[in-house]
């Protein structure tokens, strides 16, 4: 699960960086002399909370778990391969007596066989997956995206900064600035998960 979030994380949190929500006109102050500055109120978010399987936003939490449940036989059958692979492997520097040479050869081409179709089917398995990421999970990032700006709206917030993008080089010194658990669990209540999203149809095997 934690590497499906950080997939998820680094294709499509990037909108979710900085988010400007514009002052309401009667919160502006006009400075004699200046020009008009917003009475902003800054606040901040974690994105990378929103994945958390057990404090996260539900409905991006039940996609990820659909997600895993798909892609797990394409892992399953990996792992096969890649315990053959290796299995061939050992036995072939195994391997000392002259005699065995012709069993060594076929030995060596059944190995060249899988590596290749491990990594057949890891790219088109990365590819699905990638493309799986972006249709179940796009449309809850985007109704996260349009609540968080209402949440902060409506709080006065003029500026929210995802400090999941700045670690290690942000420090905050008060955490009542922090929004990401207040706005998930207002999130929760209005968007609960009711169903897995439904499953992509299976893959055709390629020849």
């Amino acid at each position: 699960m934690k590497l499906i979030c950080t997939v998820a994380a680094a294709v499509l949190f990037t909108a979710l960086t900085v988010l400007v929500v514009s002052a309401r006109k009667n919160d502006a102050l006009t400075v004699a002399g200046q020009a008009t500055v917003p009475d902003s109120k800054v606040a901040i978010v974690d994105t990378e909370e929103f994945g958390d399987p057990k404090t996260g936003v539900t409905r991006l939490v039940t996609a990820f778990g659909a997600l895993e449940r798909e892609m797990k036989p394409r892992r399953d059958e990996l792992q096969q391969l890649q315990t053959r692979y290796d299995q061939l492997v050992k036995e072939i520097n195994a391997t000392t007596n002259v005699a065995d040479q012709k069993s060594l050869a076929t030995k060596s081409e059944q190995a060249e066989s899988l590596q290749k179709d491990i990594k057949r089917k890891q790219e088109d398995g990365q590819r699905d997956m990638d493309k799986r990421v972006k249709d179940l999970t796009e449309p809850i990032y985007t109704d996260i995206s349009d609540a968080l700006q209402a949440f902060a709206k409506q709080r006065g917030v003029s500026v929210i900064v995802d400090i999941s993008k700045f670690r290690g080089a942000m420090m905050v010194i008060n955490d009542q600035v922090d929004i990401t658990k207040a706005f998930i669990a207002d999130y929760n209540g209005k968007h609960p998960a009711t169903a897995a999203p439904a499953a992509a149809p299976a893959a055709t095997p390629k020849p």
